[in-house]
């Protein structure tokens, strides 16, 4: 009786030893964050990779879409290494356990703007949780290979910097260069002096690191929810976003929106605005279902939320209750539906606010910039009453990317009213209107091509392209909308009241996610199979709106944002020089 008791109470004990050995092994996660630069104008961590990957290859999308690419399962099980390798993860196991239990931060510390080319100063924070020793053994190794990859032929510098050590990696062929340092079980890689320079800093306590930062701190409520189902959070600093809309405006300054009166100007009206206003922008991805949820909170200071959530108020809660569904076309790519009180009178809410927040030069040309687009877009003018002439509903839609396809449909109360203001629009500067009948319907045109066409259907006004109005006459009549689409109907359908809804195919950059993993790993030509793999995929959906903190955006997607990610990734590695 005494060897059972011994070996129930073996049994008992042992398991509980091992398991308080491993819970007392664990890696404890950092708070990445407080390795971040307070200075820099943005991050995103990832913190559990694995689970991330794991999450990702468990999704729907992926279960029926990968094997038609031919992409191996190996990769579905290499994202469990977090449930079935844990021991190796605690105790060691090598660089792929390394990697397991390593936190990452992605850190954009500026923006280099040379002629056309905009590059970003970054750098990667990977916090190993492992010793000093393993890590500088596997840094040596793959970034010598990283740096062979990347420029091919290179010149290796070693230098010091606050009394730790560091290494350059520079191109012999142009101004590319790689650094990296590393803090005990930290490594930091750059593209830049600078960046590594402030990581290195914070990581000494010589500078404030992102952690302090309040915004950031009373943000991540907002835009992540229960732990499991937490993949990426980022946020970018009230500075930050300023930066971003100065280089939106040098972006767009060569564009054609910017031979619009006054439309060059408003790059700084919004830059001033946003200095003024702002306190940053946090971002949260996670799972939810079977599919991507990504969260993003445009912070704005209190008062000024307030007086946005008055201005913009949302018409109907429900997006299947809007009548313009059962206008748009079911082959429609990309669809947004705005709906808020009163549009006329919401736009000039919207300019008040932002008018009492800018400066005087700045309200000025806001509020000139405002009404010279109300009456190119739909001759308003100034004078005009017009108010009660345009619904709740606006809607926008294409069948291709390309911009001048575009469809927009605008509910009108007063037929007569919106037609003379079509007539303006059409006729300005000496063009003349052209009638013609199609399918009962009167379609008017412009002499000139480049003002597109107009037709009432129902209670709305279309504009657009002759043929996409016909196109849209043909839908409407024949009863096949927007809604009974089979990739709207398996959309997520965000039930919360939002003044702008959308919903986009993610059918080409799925595909194109798709290909490229199925190259990496060398398990096929990356070509899909046939479009019909993609063809069932539900469109992405997404919704904004305003609340207490600023304005809030929701969407729900597949595959999220990933597909951009390896795009950059795949893009990235198709500009390297071939290796002989």
């Amino acid at each position: 009786m005494s060897r059972k008791r011994i070996f129930l109470a073996l049994l008992i004990i042992l398991p509980l030893a091992l398991g308080g050995w491993i819970y007392a092994r664990r890696p404890k996660p950092v708070i990445i964050a407080s390795y971040v630069p307070e200075s820099a104008l943005g991050y995103l961590e990832v913190n559990d990779w694995p689970r991330l990957v794991d999450r990702l290859t468990s999704t729907k999308a992926w279960r029926e879409l990968a094997p038609a690419y031919g992409i191996p399962e190996e990769l579905n099980y290499f994202g469990k290494i977090s449930r079935w390798d844990f021991v190796a993860r605690i105790t060691g196991g090598g660089e792929a356990a390394m990697l397991a239990r390593s936190q990452f931060a992605v850190v954009i510390s500026g923006l280099e703007v040379r002629g056309e080319q905009v590059k970003p100063r970054m750098a990667l924070i990977v916090e190993t949780h492992s010793d000093a020793d393993s890590v500088r053994e596997a840094a040596g190794k793959r970034l010598a290979q990283l740096a062979q990859t990347a420029f091919g032929r290179f010149a290796k510098q070693d230098g010091e910097y606050a009394g730790v050590r560091t290494e350059t990696w520079r191109a012999a062929d142009s101004d590319k260069q790689l650094l990296a340092a590393q803090i005990e079980g930290e490594l930091i890689v750059a593209n830049h002096p600078d960046p590594l320079r402030a990581c290195i800093d914070t990581r000494l306590g010589r500078a404030p690191s992102m952690a302090n930062n309040f915004h950031l701190q009373n943000s991540r409520a907002l835009v992540e929810r229960d732990d499991d189902e937490k993949a990426m959070f980022g946020f970018v600093t009230g500075e930050g976003v300023t930066r971003l809309l100065r280089f939106w405006a040098f972006l767009i300054s060569g564009d054609t929106l910017s031979k619009a009166a006054l439309a060059g100007a408003m790059g700084d009206v919004f830059t001033d605005f946003s200095s003024r206003a702002t306190d940053g922008i946090a971002y949260g991805a996670g799972f939810e279902g079977d599919g991507v949820v990504n969260r993003y909170a445009l912070l704005f200071k209190p008062e000024l939320a307030d007086s946005l959530k008055a201005a913009v108020k949302p018409a109907q809660p429900n997006p299947e209750a809007r009548r313009a569904l059962d206008l748009i076309p079911t082959e429609a790519k990309d669809v947004t539906l705005i709906g808020v009180e009163n549009p006329i009178k919401t736009l000039d809410g919207i300019e008040g606010v932002i008018s009492s927040r800018a400066g005087a030069a700045q309200s000025f040309l806001l509020h000139q910039f405002v009404i010279g687009a109300r009456e190119a877009f739909l001759g308003i003018k100034e004078s005009d009453k017009a108010d009660g002439a345009i619904g709740d509903e606006i809607a926008h839609f294409n069948f291709t990317e390309a911009a001048e396809d575009r469809v927009w449909l605008i509910a009108q109360r007063n037929e007569a009213f919106v037609t003379t203001l079509v007539g303006r629009v059409f006729t300005a500067r000496g063009a003349s209107l052209l009638r013609e009948k199609y399918k009962e319907r009167e379609i008017i045109r412009s002499s000139d091509q480049r003002r597109g066409a107009a037709v009432i259907v129902g209670d709305f006004l279309a504009l657009g392209r002759r043929e996409r109005l016909m196109r849209l006459i043909d839908s409407q009549q024949g009863g096949k909308g927007f809604k009974n689409s089979p990739q709207f109907t398996a959309a997520n359908k965000i039930q919360q009241p939002a003044a702008v809804k959308s919903f986009t195919s993610v059918k080409e950059e799925s595909g194109e996610m798709l290909a490229a993993i199925a190259r990496w790993t060398a398990s096929g030509s990356g070509k899909p199979p046939s479009s019909a793999a993609l063809d069932h995929l539900p469109f992405a959906s997404s919704a904004t709106s305003i609340n207490d903190r600023g304005v809030y955006v929701e969407s729900h997607s597949p595959f999220g944002n990933f597909p951009f990610i390896v795009s950059l990734i795949d893009g990235s590695m198709k500009a390297q020089p071939e290796m002989k």
